[in-house]
């Protein structure tokens, strides 16, 4: 009663960097989890202040310490035993510290920090210049606990970075760092746990990769069949996992000018694909052709969103790569195969052929203005990139690495077209002659 009388709504903007370090320490029937969270994130509380300058009242504070990190801090980490959820932790050792101490550069001095007096109630600090430390217990019930942690805490600020140290048995520390809510996290995952979770990270990736999505659209929207769609899709899906993998193998462009080059050129494949749908010039081997060579730009699209990720696998990249290509292949397969019957029926609904051309152009042309609009962004992001030309060893050799892949992309581009031409795969219409049915 006493905390919900000294509590009401604060108008605070919400913190635009938030800054969050935490350990992890797993120990016999509990789990401690130290925290250190900028005060200023937690909402929605009007901290008690002190005098005209508005310093922090922290004799007033000391009592809604407690209170404020159960209720809004100790929600943003969900702890699971074996998948199923653990009690509500216990606040142990709450505090206010100085912005500029650095106990929490180790566990040891994290440890000895919390149980250190507190700071003196003559101190003059604004909201913005402290920290909030504190220690959560979890309780755990197995007695060989397998623990994962799925942090939530997006919403403590515009942009929300996250220091987690897990810190083992023997002292050995393994850290993580990633923004916004990264999913669930296994403190020591198996190979199993591994592949299971980037096999989903990979369907995710897919469903909520806009851009992918909208170069398949206009990849397979001439088809009425799957037949003629298999060489293109499968050409893409491939060289999209050849791209990928090549890029976590390091045979990628280690520039800050990479990404973003990347970023633009996919759109331009969208804009690429869309405008031949609109003109109706491109045979399906062609089509297939080019599908290879967007497969490489979105592989190393890709690559460059899994790359952070792969700290979440432990000791198991390999297999947590290999998972995450089984569940993106999967997934843009099956993407495909519901396209292609759904855009077939749509548009099969045109009373006439030409009614059907007209509205195949429309919809190529939405998704080319859509290209658009993300190519000009993306372009503004390139261009502010400075670009020079500087000798160095490591550069030369990079440029014959990337010389001597783009000879070997030829020779395999050739390949497959000239196996295409003579392949009935590669003669057999688009869409079907006038009058002809559409079947699926």
């Amino acid at each position: 009663m006493l905390f919900a009388a000294i509590v009401h709504a604060a108008n605070r903007p919400i913190p635009e960097v938030v800054n969050v370090k935490a350990f992890v320490h797993l120990e016999s029937g509990s789990l401690d989890l130290l925290l250190r969270v900028p005060l200023a994130a937690v909402k929605d509380i009007q901290f008690p202040i002190r005098g005209e300058a508005g310093y922090l009242d922290l004799e007033a504070l000391k009592s809604m310490l407690p209170g404020a990190a159960d209720h809004w801090i100790a929600g943003g980490f969900e702890v699971y035993d074996h998948g199923d959820p653990v009690s509500r932790p216990e606040v142990d050792q709450p505090r206010i510290t100085t912005i500029s101490d650095q106990s929490f550069d180790s566990y040891r001095s994290a440890i000895d920090h919390l149980g250190a007096p507190p700071v003196a109630a003559t101190e003059n600090l604004f909201l913005d210049q402290v920290w909030f430390d504190m220690r959560l217990r979890y309780r755990l019930a197995s007695q060989q606990p397998a623990i994962t942690i799925d942090p939530k805490v997006a919403g403590w600020g515009v942009r929300v970075s996250t220091d987690l140290k897990i810190v083992g048995a023997g002292g050995q520390v393994r850290s993580l760092t990633f923004e916004g809510n990264p999913g669930q996290i296994y403190l020591a995952p198996r190979w199993t746990d591994a592949g299971r979770q980037f096999m989903d990270r990979g369907t995710r990736f897919v469903r909520s990769t806009a851009p992918l999505l909208l170069f398949l659209f206009c990849l397979v929207l001439p088809f009425r069949r799957y037949r003629p769609a298999i060489p293109p899709v499968v050409a893409f899906v491939s060289t999209l996992l050849v791209g990928l993998l090549a890029s976590i193998l390091g045979l990628a462009f280690e520039t800050v000018w990479f990404p973003p080059l990347v970023a633009a050129l996919e759109v331009v494949a969208i804009l690429l694909a869309a405008f031949a749908n609109i003109a109706d010039r491109v045979t399906p081997h062609r089509r297939t052709v080019f599908a290879c060579c967007a497969g490489l730009i979105f592989g190393s699209s890709t690559a460059l969103a899994l790359e952070p990720a792969l700290q979440f696998g432990g000791s198991h990249p390999l297999v947590s790569v290999l998972a995450f290509c089984a569940g993106a292949a999967s997934t843009l397969v099956a993407a495909a195969a519901i396209m292609i019957p759904v855009m077939s029926y749509l548009f099969s609904r045109a009373r006439t052929e030409r009614i059907e051309r007209i509205e195949r152009v429309i919809v190529s042309a939405l998704a080319a203005d859509t290209a658009w609009g993300w190519l000009t962004e993306r372009w503004s992001q390139l261009a502010k990139i400075p670009f020079g030309v500087v000798f160095e060893t490591g550069a030369a050799a990079m440029v014959l690495r990337a010389l001597a892949g783009l000879v070997l992309l030829g020779g395999a581009l050739w390949f497959l077209n000239e196996w295409l031409k003579s392949s009935r795969l590669g003669d057999t219409e688009a869409v079907p002659p006038p009058g002809g049915k559409s079947t699926v």
